[in-house]
C-alpha cells in the first residue's frame, strides 16, 4: 500500500479563515449597500427635478420644496445627511446646491455619511453629483 507524503486540500484552519473573511466582507456589504442605494435615489431625484426644470420655471425655494417632498416619498431624511467637509465647516444648506448662472442653473449634491462598522471603526463615504439645466431651453 502506497501512502501520500503530501496532504492535498485545505486545512481546517484555512477553511475557518476563509469563512470568517467571507462573513466579514458580507457584513461590510450589508452596512454599506443601503447608503449607496440612498445616494442613487437622491441622484435620480435631482436629475428628474433638473428635467422638470427644463419645462417649468423653478426658483431655489420651489426647487428645495420639491426636493424635500420627493426625498420624503423615498424615505430619505435630509436632516441625516452631513455636508462634505473639505477642510472647513459648512452648514447643512451646502448638502444641496442651487447656483444660477448666466446660461444655466447648476444643481448639485455634496455630502458624506459615516457608517459605524464595529467598536470604534467607521466607514466614511462621501458623495458628489452635479447636473446643469440650460436657461435658454425655456
Amino acid at each position: 500500500m502506497k501512502l501520500n507524503k503530501h496532504q492535498a486540500g485545505r486545512s481546517l484552519v484555512a477553511m475557518i479563515a476563509l469563512i470568517g473573511l467571507f462573513g466579514y466582507v458580507t457584513y461590510i456589504g450589508i452596512k454599506i449597500i443601503p447608503v449607496y442605494t440612498d445616494f442613487f435615489s437622491i441622484r435620480s431625484t435631482v436629475d428628474s427635478l433638473a428635467e422638470d426644470m427644463r419645462s417649468q420655471q423653478l426658483d431655489k425655494s420651489k426647487y428645495m420644496d420639491f426636493l424635500r417632498k420627493r426625498l420624503d416619498m423615498n424615505f430619505i431624511d435630509m436632516h441625516l445627511l452631513k455636508p462634505h467637509r473639505d477642510g472647513c465647516e459648512k452648514t447643512k444648506k451646502d448638502v444641496f446646491s442651487y447656483q444660477r448662472g448666466k446660461e444655466s442653473i447648476e444643481l448639485g449634491i455634496n455630502y458624506e455619511v459615516r457608517v459605524p462598522i464595529m467598536a470604534n471603526i467607521d466607514a466614511l463615504l462621501s458623495f458628489n453629483h452635479a447636473t446643469s439645466v440650460p436657461l435658454n431651453a425655456r
